[in-house]
């Protein structure tokens, strides 16, 4: 076993650096991307696998529990001496030697006859009811299965079954070429399209030596920001949508209602699909930018009166689904859910998009249900001031795309960008050999912070399940990407 491998990664994570990625190649390697969070700069740690095994680092750093079950599904490198090696893409449908980024096949694969879901984990006992909660659900949502080992209303344990649309888009976008690439990466996640789009940007353009005009990288403050306050609208309704404060929940579906329509008028897209690109992005005008904030902020202020000065809507949130400090760090959460626990990481403060514009992050410390809510709420604030912010320089620079992006042919290297999406860090770890994608891996803030929800949930009432999975407001489809 290379205990080189399992030393360095866990020496950087004592560093405090943040893992941006795990992943696996088919040449038989594996590897690791580390952020320094104060300076940014980047450290890649390679470990060869040997006879299809590579040594597990699960036992000492949590979060990569999951990177490294999916290697084993995808690639078929078993992860040695990992605590909980079972499938988590990977169904009893998928044929025994299929192993999608591994090789590709010449044909699509023979679906197995069999149960389309992997048995759950779930506490044995007197008294123990399981509860299973989709894939299907009530509302218009994305599929996730949910298994809860109950003790009259107590959670005891809830095992989460995701990936159940899983696309194959890194698969997908294997040999794909520059243009090629754009489309399927602009809908891997409506929710954190904006985020995506930036991040293969920025990798082109890195790989190509390319920097971006001052107005572009405005151009995407402004898209990223705006995506930013639609999410988190959509959230803010959704909390005390969970507790039945149903003047609230109308309230802010209705501003961001208002928002994203606002949007579309200078986009042409409710959701901001393709408005970035490399070289480009759709450019806003400003005075239009700065009439759609005043706007906002009309319904805003009042609406925040409502939801601050409700005793009973605050008591509700309190210390339920609580994670603290060490759980977020030890399961590398990112985001809003780790920001509501008292860490201070945002991705925003490291990228040259901002550097100007200086985002300072918030933070709370009491990581419940409340924190989160808190959270959201100063962060569409300074995602309006920055919003603001941007607009006002625009006035001053040319107009977006005047510069304009030759692309060179031949793009080759490998790069690991990132941007802090309204989920939390989402990285794209890209290889590309003559202007073709070798390897494509996204690890989008949600696929980190699932398993934080699923440690979360336990010890509360299983009617609080609703309430703390709202304030987490994960997606789907980034995990089925």
């Amino acid at each position: 076993m290379d205990n080189s491998w399992i030393r360095q990664n866990v020496a950087l994570k004592e560093a405090h650096a943040e893992l941006l990625t795990l992943t696996a190649t088919r040449n038989q390697s594996m590897r690791a991307t580390w952020l320094d969070p104060v300076s940014g700069r980047q450290e890649l740690v390679i470990v060869e696998v040997c006879q299809e095994r590579f040594p597990s680092l699960t036992s000492v750093l949590p979060e990569v529990a999951w990177d490294e079950r999916e290697i084993h599904d995808v690639f078929g490198y078993v992860p040695e001496g990992h605590p909980n090696p079972r499938p988590l893409l990977r169904t009893p449908r998928w044929p025994e030697n299929f192993r999608p980024l591994r090789e590709r096949p010449d044909v699509r694969p023979t679906w197995q006859d069999a149960d389309p879901d992997n048995p759950a984990l779930t506490v044995e006992g007197n008294g123990v009811t399981v509860m299973k909660v989709g894939p299907t659900h009530a509302g218009i949502i994305e599929s996730g299965h949910f298994v809860f080992s109950l003790m009259g209303e107590n959670v005891l344990h809830l095992d989460t079954h995701l990936f159940q649309n899983h696309r194959g888009v890194e698969s997908l976008l294997e040999s794909q070429t520059v243009d090629g690439v754009a489309s399927i990466v602009t809908r891997i996640c409506a929710a954190d399209t904006v985020s995506h789009q930036t991040n293969w940007a920025l990798a082109v353009e890195a790989l190509s030596g390319y920097e971006a005009e001052a107005a572009v990288s405005l151009g995407r403050v402004v898209l990223l920001e705006s995506e930013r306050v639609l999410s988190h609208l959509n959230d803010l309704a959704q909390i005390p949508a969970g507790v039945g404060f149903q003047v609230a929940h109308q309230q802010a579906l209705a501003m961001k209602e208002d928002w994203q329509r606002g949007l579309q008028g200078m986009y042409g897209h409710r959701f901001l699909f393709d408005t970035v690109r490399p070289g480009w992005v759709a450019p806003p005008d400003p005075e239009n930018l700065l009439r759609l904030v005043y706007a906002l902020r009309r319904a805003w202020t009042p609406w925040q009166h409502l939801v601050e000065g409700h005793h009973g809507f605050n008591d509700r949130m309190a210390d339920v689904g609580v994670t603290t400090h060490a759980d977020v760090v030890r399961f590398g959460g990112q985001g809003v859910v780790s920001r509501a626990a008292g860490k201070g990481f945002d991705a925003r403060t490291l990228l040259p998009l901002y550097q100007d514009l200086r985002p300072v992050p918030v933070v709370e410390s009491g990581g419940d249900v409340r924190a989160r809510f808190n959270v959201r709420v100063r962060e569409v604030e300074a995602s309006l001031r920055l919003i603001e912010d941007a607009a006002a320089r625009l006035r001053r620079e040319t107009a977006a795309g005047d510069i304009p992006w030759s692309p060179q042919d031949g793009h080759s290297g490998q790069v690991a960008v990132y941007t802090e999406s309204p989920h939390g860090l989402n990285v794209h770890d890209v290889t590309m050999d003559n202007g073709r994608v070798v390897r494509y891996h996204i690890r989008a803030a949600t696929y980190r912070n699932w398993p934080l929800l699923a440690h979360a949930v336990p010890g509360n009432a299983v009617a609080d399940f609703p309430l703390i999975n709202k304030s987490f407001e994960l997606c789907y489809s980034c995990a089925d990407r």
